[in-house]
C-alpha cells in the first residue's frame, strides 16, 4: 500500500464520517419536528433510524480501525450500501407492504414505515461508491459496484411482482449503468491524481538535488574566488609589508629620516592590507541586513568606512526600525554603500554625517558629507554611480535625490514609502 493511497482511505474516511454527522444531524432535526408538531416517535421512525445510528455507532469511534485495518472504511461503506439499497425497497411498488409483511413486522409497523417520508435513495447510494473508487482505485469501484448492483436488483426482484420485472429492468439499466460508470470515473481521476502527486514529488526530490548540486557548486567557485582575490591582494600586501619591515630595520640604523618615511609607508600599506581584508570578510556576507537589521548593518558599514579612510562619520537614529522585506532593506543599505563609495572616490571629505529616520509612513536615508562637491546636473549620470543608485530606488518605490554644488559638499536623500 503507498502513502499516497493510505491518505486518499483517511480523506475518504474523514468524508464518510462527516455524512454519518450530517445524517444524525438530520435525523436530531427530524425527531424536534415531530415533537414539535405533537406527533409521537412511532415505529416506522426508529426502522428508518436505525441504520444511521448503527452505522454512527460503529465508525464514528475509531475502535474498529485497529481490528479491520485496511478493509475498515470498505466495510463501513459497504454498510452504507447495504442500508440505502435495502430503503430503495419502498420505492419499488405498493407490493412493499405485503412483502415488509413477511417478515413478521406487525401490520401498524409496516404501514408507519411505508408513510415514512424518504428521500430517493439511489443518488445517496452513489456517495460511499465514491468513496470506494477514491479510496481504493479501480478494485474499489468495480467491487463496489458489483456489490450496489446485486443489492440493487435483488430488492426489486424481491418486490416486485413477475409481470412488473419488464419496467423495472428498463429503469434500473440506467441505474446499473450509472452505478458502474460514476465510480469508475472517479477511480480514474484518483489514480490519475495520486500519479500526478508521486511525478511531482519525484521531480521535486530532482529539483532539490539539482538545487544543492548548483549550491555546492556557486560556493566552490566562490571560495576559489576569494582565495585568488586574497592572494592577489591582501598576501601581496604583507608580503610587501614584510619587506619594509626588513628594510625598516637597517634604516634605523644608518638613516634615521629615511626610516620615518619608511614608517609612512607601511602605516600606508598597512591600512590597504586591513582595508583588503575587510572587503574579503564583507564578501562573505551574503545579506547583512538579513543578518543584523537595517540599523545595526548601516552602523557597521560606517565604522567600516571609517577605519578604512579615517573620515570621521556619524550615525543618527530616529524611531524604531519596522518589519519590512528584506529585498527594501538590502537596496536602501546598498545605495548607502553606493554613496559612500563615492564619497572615498571624490570627494575628498573630512566628515561623513548619515541619518536613518523611521516615520510612520516612510523611511528616510540623509548622508552628507563635507567634501568638494559638484554640479548634479553637468555630472553623466554614469558618473558616481548615480544611474545604479536611482535604479535600486525605483526598484522599491523609492524617491532619491542628489543635492550638491561645487565646494559645498553634497547630500543624497532617499525616502522610501511603508
Amino acid at each position: 500500500m503507498s502513502a499516497d493511497q493510505s491518505l486518499a482511505r483517511r480523506d475518504a474516511l474523514r468524508i464518510f464520517r462527516l455524512i454519518l454527522v450530517i445524517q444524525l444531524i438530520f435525523l436530531g432535526l427530524s425527531v424536534l419536528a415531530l415533537l414539535g408538531s405533537g406527533r409521537s416517535l412511532h415505529v416506522g421512525f426508529f426502522l428508518r433510524a436505525t441504520p444511521t445510528l448503527l452505522l454512527a455507532l460503529l465508525f464514528l469511534p475509531p475502535w474498529l480501525e485497529p481490528i479491520l485495518g485496511r478493509f475498515y472504511l470498505a466495510v463501513g461503506l459497504s454498510l452504507e450500501v447495504l442500508f440505502s439499497s435495502l430503503e430503495g425497497v419502498y420505492l419499488f411498488s405498493d407490493m412493499s407492504a405485503t412483502r415488509l409483511s413477511h417478515l413478521g413486522l406487525p401490520p401498524g409497523a409496516v404501514s408507519q414505515l411505508m408513510d415514512t417520508p424518504y428521500v430517493e435513495p439511489f443518488f445517496f447510494l452513489l456517495i460511499p461508491l465514491v468513496l470506494l473508487a477514491w479510496g481504493y482505485g479501480r478494485r474499489g469501484a468495480l467491487l463496489g459496484s458489483t456489490w450496489a448492483t446485486a443489492l440493487h436488483l435483488a430488492t426489486g426482484l424481491w418486490v416486485l411482482s413477475p409481470d412488473e420485472y419488464w419496467l423495472f429492468f428498463a429503469q434500473g439499466t440506467l441505474r446499473v449503468i450509472l452505478l458502474y460508470l460514476v465510480p469508475f470515473i472517479v477511480s480514474i481521476l484518483a489514480e490519475r491524481e495520486r500519479w500526478q502527486l508521486t511525478q511531482l514529488e519525484a521531480a521535486h526530490q530532482r529539483l532539490r538535488r539539482y538545487a544543492t548540486t548548483v549550491e555546492q557548486l556557486a560556493i566552490s567557485r566562490e571560495r576559489n574566488r576569494l582565495a585568488r582575490d586574497l592572494h592577489d591582494t591582501l598576501a601581496h600586501s604583507l608580503s610587501a609589508l614584510t619587506v619594509q619591515l626588513q628594510a625598516l630595520r637597517t634604516l634605523l640604523t644608518n638613516d634615521p629620516a629615511a626610516a620615518v618615511d619608511c614608517v609612512d609607508e607601511l602605516s600606508a600599506l598597512a591600512r590597504r592590507g586591513l582595508e583588503e581584508s575587510r572587503e574579503a570578510i564583507q564578501a562573505l556576507r551574503t545579506d547583512p541586513v538579513q543578518t543584523m537589521g537595517l540599523t545595526h548593518s548601516l552602523r557597521d558599514l560606517l565604522q567600516t568606512f571609517q577605519a578604512r579612510t579615517g573620515l570621521d562619520t556619524t550615525l543618527s537614529l530616529a524611531g524604531e526600525e519596522p518589519d519590512l522585506a528584506s529585498a527594501e532593506l538590502l537596496n536602501l543599505y546598498l545605495i548607502a554603500e553606493e554613496v559612500l563609495t563615492n564619497i572615498e572616490r571624490h570627494a575628498t571629505a573630512q566628515r561623513v554625517t548619515a541619518r536613518l529616520a523611521f516615520g510612520f509612513d516612510r523611511i528616510d536615508l540623509t548622508i552628507r558629507d563635507d567634501g568638494v562637491g559638484f554640479e548634479p546636473d553637468t555630472v553623466p549620470q554614469d558618473r558616481f554611480g548615480l544611474t545604479g543608485m536611482h535604479e535600486r530606488a525605483a526598484m522599491i518605490g523609492a524617491k532619491l535625490e542628489v543635492s550638491s554644488h561645487p565646494g559645498g559638499g553634497a547630500e543624497v536623500w532617499c525616502s522610501l514609502p511603508r
